[in-house]
């Protein structure tokens, strides 16, 4: 049978195996042709995530299913470097203290991770793929100004309420602006 074995950022194979092959079989093929080391693969198939040490035909994976592969970075990060990164509920636990009081502060944490988790399980792999390129794609300023981004501003559709106020103030300056006109021509005569 043929597969179709597709990385995040859309470079794909056809590979032929049979349905008695193993994951880990499948992993060497995919590093043969992608390129892409076999420690580094996280096979996925509906979601799944793929073990080694199981055969395509445990996962229920026929003819022309389509495989994706999620690339793990290799670990490398220092003891030094671990003790400086602070997880981001953490920081996030620090900054609702400074403005909660402590019972309401991990209430307020424990329902923002809960609606966080609920949302990450939530996302599809097309949704991850959209991202994904968005984030590589995009050009990045060349220092950060810790302002919003144009393309962020831009994106986000005024709101109905601000278009009217806008319309009514420029309408209003255009006739005082004919006010002022007139009055001038009279003065003139």
């Amino acid at each position: 049978m043929f597969l179709t074995v597709k990385l995040l950022l859309g470079r794909r194979c056809s590979l032929k195996v049979s349905g008695q092959e193993s994951v880990a079989m499948l992993k060497k093929l995919v590093s043969e042709r992608l390129q892409v080391p076999e420690e580094q693969q996280h096979l996925l198939f509906r979601g799944q995530l793929l073990a080694d040490d199981k055969r395509l035909s445990d996962y229920c994976i026929g003819p022309n299913a389509s495989i994706n592969v999620i690339m793990r970075p290799l670990e490398k990060t220092a003891p030094e470097e671990a003790l400086q990164f602070q997880p981001l509920w953490q920081h996030l636990g620090q900054v609702l203290a400074r403005h909660f009081g402590p019972q309401d502060a991990k209430a307020v944490l424990q329902l923002l991770r809960q609606e966080h988790k609920e949302h990450l399980q939530k996302i599809s792999l097309e949704a991850l793929e959209q991202l994904a390129q968005y984030l590589l794609t995009r050009e990045l300023p060349a220092e950060p100004t810790g302002e919003r981004e144009p393309e962020a501003e831009a994106s986000e559709p005024p709101r109905q309420e601000e278009e009217e106020e806008e319309g009514e103030e420029e309408e209003e300056e255009e006739e005082e602006e004919e006010e002022e006109e007139e009055e001038e021509e009279k003065a003139d005569q």
